[in-house]
């Protein structure tokens, strides 16, 4: 799928706010699970966010360091089917789009999270294991966190908040 926004846009956090797009230098489903998973839930009403693997940042200005790192193009297919698997882990279901753009003659992959219709969205804390303890996340500033206490009762009332006439009718 092509991406709504250019890549270059994104690695410079331009157009878009820096806590919505997230670097990571390599594949860590565990990690990228739980950002997947906050984005969905879009607990600020943000519309979600872009998590880019093969990118490492700078940890003082949390820019893209370039040139970026990249995924091995090998690895590239193996990983898109691993998230296949992944996804179905989420509860409810929820599908990220995914892209594969060539940066600096590298090929990075861009998960593009947008708010799901069918919050709130939990993971397991560990998705590459079974019967691992499912968590709801949100976005707090740059971070994705698990949502405890008045903030998970918060984002299970932001799905009755939806009016009516904007929900989504699955059995058309």
């Amino acid at each position: 799928m092509a991406l709504a926004i250019n890549i270059n846009d994104l690695l410079n956090k331009q157009k878009i706010e820096s806590n919505r797009i997230e670097f990571k230098k390599g594949w860590n489903p565990g990690s990228i699970y739980h950002s997947i998973c906050a984005f969905a839930n879009d607990f600020d009403d943000l519309g979600g966010g872009y998590i880019i693997v093969g990118v490492d940042t700078d940890d003082k200005t949390g820019m893209a360091i370039r040139p970026v790192e990249g995924v091995p193009l090998e690895k590239i297919d193996g990983i898109l089917q691993e998230m296949v698997a992944y996804n179905n882990k989420m509860a409810p279901y929820y599908l990220p789009r995914t892209s594969v753009e060539e940066v600096d003659g590298k090929q990075v992959i861009v998960i593009w999270c947008p708010a799901g219709s069918y919050r709130p969205y939990s993971v397991p804390v560990n998705v590459t294991a079974k019967g691992s303890k499912e968590y709801f996340y949100i976005r707090s500033g740059t971070s994705s966190i698990e949502a405890r206490g008045e903030v998970l009762v918060e984002l299970r009332e932001l799905a009755n908040r939806m009016p009516f006439d904007e929900r989504g009718n699955s059995d058309i």
